[in-house]
């Protein structure tokens, strides 16, 4: 019975997620559910509640912090024209319209999500892809499926709990998560495929493009993860592919000099990087504290990069624009994102703090060596539902790894299956779906001086589209990565 009704935040999200509800409505009533369930059923004492919220409320208002950054830092470069700067350079050096897709598919969005996380490659791939030529549907779908390093995603957050709850080393998940993660970037190859195959004169030859590129993404990951650790492994992953390409298109003699106004449009970014990094390494001996989250924070860099792009493009003509008024328009397209985003991860944080996940784990442990397949999948319907790794192994990596004992099989397969399931998830996540919408959309209501373009699609159109192309993807590779932990049991 505590089962079913620990289960009831997930079924009614998934019940509204097939019913094609929007995703705010579907994040404030799985909420809701899990409120209520938590009151009637799942009783904590206000002491385990509070602690809960000290530990999950700097990481929700981090991601908060970051969507929105992440949302206006994409408005300034739209409206400033660094963004057309940056793709007409992709553009021209690119031999065509679909090696830059797999470009930004398996080089921008891994290397922008690695370094910072929370579904912020979205929002530097969505307008680069439009920016291509490519359609509202294709940029959004597209770039959800560069969501394909979320395990390194921030540096690795996502993983690090793993590892802590199920008392492995983070070098241990992380070799097996990047091991266990080919499956998915050859999954996004071939979806990417199936979507881009149409547009192309050589179908076959984008096929092998597509899944050379994931298998270069997939072993820069795994030889980093063994060379230098976890954290940085996303983003020496992702900038290995974009270097091959652009040797690639050099050597086809297709590059061409980025020039000055490249380079000013790319800053931003540069800033973010350089920064983030230099953060955390001149941070890491310092003791946990808000300063040093705050020093070192995604969020707080974003906003520098905001900063950074405003001003820059005053140096090149950049079209005007104050910042508060792009912030105000960042702001309205932000906060259904922020509410969808909010309300599943605090909906995670629920679940963790009430031991409503643990419930539904156990009983699900309880089907015997059957869980070594349905662990996994029980981890991605978390990650569904929260938009986070982190978040979804918050909740259930503890239970995994006391599942995984029980049965006297290996933790640190599950754990590690369970966080790539989860951080796969993320491109369905509802939360995710909507960010892209919006971005999608957003240069088409907001550019200055652009011409009249066909109304967009509605939010609904997206997802019914989206939904069943990556809900395919995520049931095979699911299903897939479950029976090789069963095979390895």
């Amino acid at each position: 019975m505590l089962a079913l009704v620990a289960a009831s935040p997930i079924v009614v999200a998934m019940a509204l997620f097939f019913a094609r509800t929007k995703a705010t409505t579907m994040a404030t009533a799985s909420l809701a559910t899990g409120v209520l369930a938590a009151l009637f059923f799942f009783p904590t004492p206000l002491g385990d509640l509070l602690a809960a919220g000290a530990m999950f409320g700097p990481t929700i208002l981090e991601v908060l912090l970051i969507l929105f950054a992440g949302v206006l830092l994409s408005r300034i470069t739209t409206e400033t024209g660094a963004m057309d700067r940056i793709s007409g350079w992709l553009r021209q050096s690119a031999s065509n319209q679909q090696a830059g897709a797999v470009l930004v598919i398996f080089g921008l969005v891994p290397f922008a999500e690695s370094v910072t996380g929370f579904g912020i490659g979205v929002t530097v791939g969505v307008p680069l892809l439009l920016q291509l030529g490519h359609s509202v549907k294709h940029s959004a779908v597209l770039s959800l499926l560069g969501l394909v390093a979320v395990p390194w995603g921030a540096l690795g957050p996502g993983s690090l709990v793993a590892a802590d709850l199920a008392g492995l080393t983070l070098f241990e998940v992380g070799v097996r998560s990047a091991l266990m993660t080919l499956p998915v970037v050859l999954g996004a190859g071939v979806v990417s495929w199936l979507v881009l195959r149409d547009d192309s004169p050589r179908p076959g030859r984008l096929l092998a493009h597509l899944l050379g590129a994931a298998v270069l993404l997939n072993a820069g990951i795994l030889g980093a993860n063994l060379l230098m650790g976890t954290p940085p492994a996303g983003i020496v992953g992702s900038l290995l592919v974009l270097a091959v390409h652009l040797l690639a298109f050099r050597v086809g003699g297709s590059l061409v000099p980025a020039g000055r106004k490249v380079w000013v449009a790319l800053l931003p970014y540069g800033v973010l990087t350089l920064g983030l990094l230099a953060a955390r390494a001149l941070t890491s001996g310092m003791d946990a504290s808000l300063l040093k989250r705050a020093l070192s924070s995604g969020g707080v860099w974003l906003v520098v990069a905001c900063l950074v792009a405003q001003y820059s493009s005053a140096s090149l003509g950049g079209r005007s624009g104050r910042l508060r008024s792009r912030a105000l328009l960042a702001y309205r397209s932000w906060v259904p994102v922020g509410v969808a985003t909010g309300g599943f991860t605090i909906l995670g944080a629920l679940l963790a703090a009430t031991g409503m996940g643990r419930e539904l784990g156990a009983a699900l442990a309880g089907i015997g060596t059957g869980y070594l397949v349905l662990g996994p999948v029980l981890n991605g319907l978390a990650g569904f539902i929260s938009g986070s790794n982190t978040a979804a192994n918050s909740m259930l990596a503890a239970t995994q790894a006391q599942a995984a004992s029980a049965m006297g099989s290996s933790v640190l397969q599950i754990v590690a299956v369970s966080n790539v399931t989860a951080s796969m998830a993320t491109m369905l996540s509802p939360s995710r779906m909507l960010l892209a919408y919006e971005m999608a959309i957003m240069p088409v209501s907001s550019a200055a001086g652009a011409l009249p373009r066909p109304a967009p699609p509605s939010e609904r159109e997206i997802t019914a589209w989206i939904a069943p192309r990556l809900g395919g993807l995520l049931l095979i590779v699911c299903t897939l990565l479950g029976f090789v932990t069963w095979v390895i049991h």
